[in-house]
This record gives structure tokens, sequence and C-alpha cells, in this order.
């Protein structure tokens, strides 16, 4: 029997909208050209790469045949001796961002993967939030959320370039602060919430376009925040999960280490959540 097929863009996205209908396709006769549309530069950059969950997420990219390119503010420009793609850029300068990929570019080309870890974690007494400076609001706001949105601006005009086939992510690397207001971190939590906004509004926009924005939050079992049990290992492979995803899915994603993706409210360190917080307000205590 003859099958009727759909152009929509190119032959591989036919064969995803018409599964169906494409059982009795002699595939095989197609295989240049499914292996043409497939093969692009597997490159992800990782920015405000550290030691942990940094290098827990590279290692498993590169063991996924990705090229790895770090970026921190703590590294010289240039290849290690290892083949990794190691970038100087200041994250507190969001003017340094688009040079940043146009490094990678130079190197390898465009990266199809984008995770953002940079983080300025500013401290307030737990009972009065109002006492951080608006220097002190703005220093943390602008590696929380300023150079992660020109960061993920970059990213999406990379995807934007690249065959529709390519695994094409954006992952913000957050936590609970977008659930909860735990006390003694306000200026580091509005950082976080305005990220969660904006891949929000990302996925929401371009994730029907194959271009995948996630936000994701690390918890323990009972849904508390990982907090220095944070694991690279497990963000490596969630991360290699989401970024390979065919369509892109909820983009607020919390998981555990054994457990996997699962969904939590917020919760502080203590187990308390924004209803216990209120009726603390009121007077009924933790």
């Amino acid at each position: 029997m003859k099958t009727s097929l759909t152009y929509s863009g190119s032959y591989m996205e036919s064969i995803y909208n018409n599964v169906e209908t494409n059982i009795n396709l002699a595939w095989w006769r197609y295989f240049p050209l499914f292996t043409g549309a497939m093969s692009y530069a597997k490159i992800i950059l990782i920015v405000g790469a550290g030691p942990r969950l940094g290098a827990g997420i590279a290692s498993k990219f590169r063991e996924g045949g990705y090229k790895v390119a770090l970026a921190a503010r703590s590294l010289t420009t240039g290849l290690s001796a290892e083949g990794t793609l190691e970038i100087k850029v200041d994250l507190a300068d969001p003017t340094s961002v688009p040079q940043m990929f146009e490094t990678v570019k130079q190197f390898w080309g465009i990266p199809n993967v984008v995770v953002y870890n940079g983080a300025n974690r500013l401290l307030t007494p737990p009972d009065d939030p109002f006492s951080a400076s608006l220097e002190t609001i703005t220093a943390s706001r602008t590696v929380g959320f300023d150079s992660a949105y020109v960061t993920a601006q970059e990213a999406l005009r990379g995807f934007q370039q690249l065959s529709s086939f390519a695994a094409k992510a954006f992952i913000y690397t957050g936590n609970t602060l977008n659930q909860i207001a735990i006390p003694g971190v306000s200026p580091f939590a509005y950082g976080k919430v305005s990220a969660a906004m904006m891949i929000e509004y990302a996925a929401n926009a371009y994730g029907g376009r194959r271009c995948k924005f996630y936000y994701v939050d690390e918890r323990l079992e009972d849904g508390r925040p990982a907090g220095e049990d944070l694991d690279g290992v497990a963000h490596g492979k969630i991360y290699w999960e989401l970024a390979h995803e065919l369509v892109q899915s909820k983009w607020l994603v919390t998981f555990t280490k054994e457990g996997g993706r699962r969904e939590f409210i917020g919760k502080d360190f203590d187990g308390y959540t924004r209803e216990d917080h209120f009726l603390n307000m009121k007077g009924f205590g933790l």
C-alpha cells in the first residue's frame, strides 16, 4: 500500500507527525537521509561550571559523545589537556555573555545544550529581609537572573540556526526558592524566582518549536531542599534525559537522587511549607 506523507519542513518531521500511517514505510530506503538529518555537532556549554554539579553534568554528556565547554570566572580561556574548552567569564557582567558564546562557536560551533549554574548566594538576617541594600539585591540578581537571561537569549539564537533534529535545550539549575520564601536568603531568592518565570515564559513560547527550557531543582526524598547534598552525577543523568526529550515536558522539574523526576511543593530545610510560615506569622508557631 502506498503511503501518503505530508512534508512539513523536512522528511523526518513527516515521520514524527505521521507515525501511525507510516508503519509499512520502507524506512531503510531513506536511511542516508535519516542519518544526514540526525548528524549535528553535539556541544554542551555549562555556564557557572564548578567541581560538583558542573563536573557531574560534563562527565555524563562527555560519555554521550558531546564536546564540553565550561565557563566560569576562575577559568582561563583555552582547551584543556583533556580536550575540554574552558572559557573565562564573569557573570557579574551580563555584557560578557555574548562573547562566551562566540568563543564556543569559534572553537567548535553552536552549542545545542546550554546549562546555567550561575548563582550569587547573598544573605540577610532571617527576620529582616529588607535589611539588604539595593546593591546587595542587584549583585545577587545580576548573576541569578540578568546574566541567565542573556545566556538564554544567546542560546535560543543558536538553537534557531541548528537542524530541527538537534537536541536543543536550555536548563537552569534552580532550587525550591521559586516555591517558598525561606528566611534569610531573600537576595538570592529574587533571582531564582525571576529565572523560574523566565523559563516558564520560554517553555510556553518556544517549547513547541523544539527548543526546550527547564528549571531544575533537586530535593531530598521527603521534599526538602537537597542543599549541601546536591549530587553532580544525579544532575548529569536528569539533564541528559531532559536535553534529549523529543518534546518539551513540564518546565518545572523537581527530582531526587534515587527516585528521579517527582513533583514536590516548596519546603524549607526543616520541612515547613509556605502555609506553615504564614501560620507562624499569624501566631500559631512552627
